[in-house]
């Protein structure tokens, strides 16, 4: 449904967006573009930077700046592995020098790839294009199942608690949704906790946090003008996501599987449900 989201590991809303035919670029990524072949060529292939070598990121981000901004004086550069709770990576001006901070998933990453960040992030920064192919090998390595592992594994330790969950609204109460449709549909299955998004957002109406086994509905259905069937489809769509998992085929994402598909078209009202949502 397009107005609901599970999120994979490190890829954006937008980048779903682009792996459906939309030309944008993940936010993570950059923009999008041409013009570097790689220096380094198959020598950095399979060279990684980790922990003990991590002056190493400096000096690609230096190459990197070089070439994205030749008639720039070069600046001063602290770049550093970082904690994220995810596959986040920064880039930004402080106190004059650019700081740069890579998620520390990465300590272990091939060179080229670590190459790839750095364009793609300074590229981000400067508003300016590259290459497509920087964007290939990075996507490459995030979406490598240990990658994506480790990824949830630190969005599960180190991300923000969900807190007190806010299941009674003003007009709709989503534990009872949540129990009559995990009992009618999905009993076999451990039931996932549910809550109201603290912003009441049209664009996103229901999220999956796999991390958290948490469902979040937005607002915005919390409404008398919302039928009940249009709410139980969004709650069963989410309770969808839990029962089938992203899957990584040819360097993409899928989300919406074959099999959630069919799942999804034997909910009772998915004609009148759909018919309502494409409507606001």
């Amino acid at each position: 449904m397009s107005r609901t989201a599970s999120r994979p590991e490190g890829v954006s809303a937008q980048e779903r967006r682009r792996n459906r035919g939309s030309r944008r670029r993940d936010r993570n990524d950059g923009a999008r573009a041409a013009g570097f072949a790689g220096r380094a060529g198959n020598r950095s292939k399979d060279r990684t930077v980790g922990p003990e070598t991590l002056n190493a990121l400096e000096p690609i981000f230096r190459a990197a700046h070089s070439q994205l901004k030749p008639r720039t004086p070069l600046p001063e550069i602290h770049a550093e592995f970082f904690p994220f709770a995810g596959l986040n990576h920064t880039a930004r001006w402080r106190n004059g020098r650019l700081l740069v901070r890579v998620s520390d998933i990465f300590t272990d990453a091939p060179q080229c790839v670590v190459e790839a960040l750095a364009w793609i992030l300074l590229g981000k920064l400067y508003r300016k294009t590259v290459d497509r192919s920087h964007h290939e090998t990075y996507r490459g390595f995030i979406l490598r199942d240990e990658i994506q592992a480790r990824s949830l594994t630190a969005r599960r330790t180190r991300g923000r608690a969900v807190g007190v969950l806010r299941t009674r609204g003003r007009h709709a109460n989503l534990e009872a949704c949540l129990e009559r449709l995990h009992g009618q549909f999905f009993n076999d299955m451990e039931k996932p906790r549910i809550t109201w998004s603290v912003r009441r957002t049209r664009c996103v109406l229901g999220r999956y946090d796999a991390a958290r086994h948490t469902i979040f509905i937005s607002r915005f259905l919390d409404s008398p003008d919302t039928p009940d069937y249009v709410l139980d489809y969004v709650v069963f769509h989410e309770l969808l996501h839990a029962k089938h998992q992203s899957r990584i085929h040819n360097s993409r994402i899928l989300v919406h599987t074959s099999e959630f598909r069919r799942d999804e078209k034997s909910f009772p009202a998915y004609g009148l449900a759909q018919h309502w949502l494409k409507a606001i």
